[in-house]
């Protein structure tokens, strides 16, 4: 893509000392900065409504928050919104010291979906001399995320999006009558960065998108009673070249990342990975746990 190359070339010429980023685009940086703050410090609690930015995560989780369920979050997690948006508004500045062609960027956008209105946030709209004008979301990721999922292109996302960035890209793109592009993705490590490109015939992920975001805006409008979609999973390793179980029983995956998780595991227990053989086990999500160690 185009684009990239252009953001490319002007981290290169920054660091020479040979671009800059004017005083326009610095004051808009700032802004955005204070934007960020007064978001994720100085936010009042907002009352539930259907997002474009939230139909894409599992239905359970979006009727929970409906209902009123507290949700139970880590200190951490707003520093990592905070930081995402930094990481945003850092991109952003780049693209435009760039000279990547914006049309818009942080634009409200609604789409009708069950006869209800759905709104969103897009972040934003580039027209490229290659690949013409789309609809791109920009993320922040890991060194993991960066290289294990999204650089795994879109159908490597499509298989592992707990999330629903797929969907979210798609509404957004859907209520601006645009494609959707993909997502600028920035390793907060390296400070590395990739776009990560939509197929070009996309129409039938977009259709299928959209008939599943009515489905669920049906669910969630309808006031269908909240039921648990996951079942634990029983935990196994190999040994001599078969398929043997521990006798423990996992979240699931989806139900780990969960804000909602001890409503549906009450007994959930967070515990090294009985099955690693790394020196520091990663940690996992355990329903029930009668082997500890192999």
């Amino acid at each position: 893509m185009f684009a990239l190359e252009q953001v490319k070339a002007f981290l290169v010429n920054a660091i020479r000392g040979d671009a800059s980023l004017s005083d326009e685009i610095m004051e808009e940086f700032t802004r955005d900065c204070k934007e960020a703050i007064e978001k994720q410090f100085n936010k009042e609690g907002n009352e539930w409504r259907i997002r474009m930015s939230g139909l894409g995560k599992p239905l359970c989780q979006q009727m929970l928050e409906r209902d009123g369920h507290e949700e139970e979050r880590d200190y951490n997690l707003l520093l990592r919104f905070f930081i995402g948006d930094l990481v945003e508004a850092a991109v952003m500045a780049v693209l435009k010291g760039a000279g990547v062609k914006i049309v818009d960027s942080q634009t409200q956008c609604n789409l009708t979906l069950a006869d209800t209105d759905v709104r969103g946030t897009l972040d934003v709209i580039i027209d490229d001399p290659v690949d013409g004008k789309k609809v791109w979301d920009i993320k922040s990721a890991s060194p993991y995320s960066f290289s294990q999922k999204f650089g795994k292109g879109y159908e490597g996302i499509k298989e592992d999006d707990p999330f629903g960035y797929v969907m979210q890209g798609h509404l957004y793109a859907e209520a601006n009558d645009l494609p959707f592009g993909g997502w600028i993705v920035v390793d907060k490590s390296s400070g590395g960065i990739i776009f990560v490109e939509a197929p070009d015939n996309q129409q039938e992920d977009r259709d299928e998108y959209l008939k599943e975001a009515e489905g669920r805006v049906k669910a969630l409008k309808g006031n269908v009673p909240f039921k648990k979609a996951f079942k634990a999973e029983p935990e196994t390793y190999r040994r001599d070249g078969e398929q043997k179980e521990t006798g423990n029983t996992l979240l699931p995956k989806l139900c780990s990342m969960c804000g909602h998780r001890s409503h549906c595991w009450p007994k959930a227990v967070l515990h090294p990975k009985v099955t690693s053989k790394a020196r520091i086990p990663p940690m996992a999500w355990y329903d029930k746990i009668k082997v500890k160690s192999l």
